[in-house]
């Protein structure tokens, strides 16, 4: 899921650019305005490096500076001086860097913080902590849970960063990029079961799918109400639901072929085995009690013959031939 695109409509990609976010479900309370203090080395960082939308949405900054600085991060001051454009803000930079002296960079940013932990009565209906218990191995366990409401934004050139995989009506979280531009980064974790987005409960890979790119393509913002397993017997069955893989069965084998081996077996056993024969076929000299070796200009060219092939070891086996499949 994290290479494929999240649909937007233009009018509403222009308003996320901007800074501008439906006030109904990005409340003040989720909005933090955060100072993050850098160390700079004498000449760094390089202005070119920091790409900003005309929202002043971070989108590009450079490799050490995140963290702290997260993406689309709104710029408000740089050293406790107010930035409202972009040609303001690469002067800020470029003055401290152009010093060549060892400084600090302050910048005061606007940060949408929108992870919720929720009480057991707010928890969808699939939630594991409201299932009755069971000592199948084979049965998610019901204790051992911690329960969120995530909000994720459709930032500009975002991407959705995560790889899910569905096992007994649960989604799980397999992987994660934590990449910047990810819009899952630092919310999402491996082992985390999506339990439900916005008012649609998932059980599995094609729900999850759909629901998140339609409540994207509404308004650019879908809810999602998380399941995180914190006791050992929920991590350890989570694991080992991520980390399954379905392994490939060796085909059948035709019964005559496996009649064969087993006549050749019975014959090494009682006779051993035997030294192969040679390759080479034709005179060969004896080269024990030679001297030291001598680098010559003659070249003499030996053919190597090989025993003709049988076609009829080349000739499928017949149906009628092979074993008949077991029924599973």
């Amino acid at each position: 899921m994290s290479a494929e695109p999240l649909n937007l409509s233009r009018e509403k990609k222009r308003a996320f650019r901007a800074g501008k976010f439906p006030e109904d479900i990005i409340t003040k309370d989720m909005i933090h305005e955060v100072t993050c203090n850098i160390d700079c080395a004498p000449g760094t960082p390089n202005y070119k490096e920091f790409k900003v939308t005309e929202g002043m949405l971070f989108t590009k900054v450079p490799d050490n500076l995140t963290p702290p600085l997260e993406f689309c991060d709104m710029l408000l001051k740089i050293n406790g001086k107010a930035v409202t454009t972009k040609k303001q803000m690469h002067e800020e930079i470029y003055k401290l860097a152009k010093a060549n002296k060892p400084h600090y960079l302050a910048f005061t940013v606007k940060r949408i913080i929108s992870c919720e932990r929720l009480e057991l009565r707010n928890t969808p209906s699939n939630a594991s902590a409201r299932k009755p218990a069971s000592k199948e191995n084979t049965v998610k366990p019901n204790t051992g849970y911690n329960y969120f409401k995530i909000v994720l934004i459709y930032f500009p050139k975002s991407k959705l960063g995560i790889n899910i995989k569905s096992y007994a009506d649960c989604v799980y979280v397999a992987t994660t990029d934590n990449a910047w531009g990810s819009t899952t980064r630092r919310l999402l974790f491996p082992c985390d079961t999506i339990l439900k987005i916005d008012d649609t409960l998932v059980s599995d890979c094609q729900t999850c799918q759909t629901a998140l790119k339609n409540g994207f393509a509404k308004n650019g913002i879908v809810t999602l109400y998380i399941e995180r397993p914190v006791g050992t017997t929920a991590i350890r069955f989570s694991h080992s639901v991520i980390s399954f893989e379905k392994k490939s069965l060796d085909p059948l084998i035709p019964g005559d072929v496996v009649q064969k081996c087993a006549e050749q077996l019975a014959y090494y056993e009682k006779n051993g085995f035997q030294d192969p024969p040679p390759i080479f076929k034709g005179y060969t000299k004896d080269y024990s009690s030679a001297g030291r070796v001598k680098v010559t200009d003659t070249v003499e060219n030996k053919k190597i013959r090989s025993d003709a092939i049988n076609p009829a070891m080349l000739q499928p086996v017949l149906p009628e031939m092979s074993p008949p499949k077991a029924k599973i």
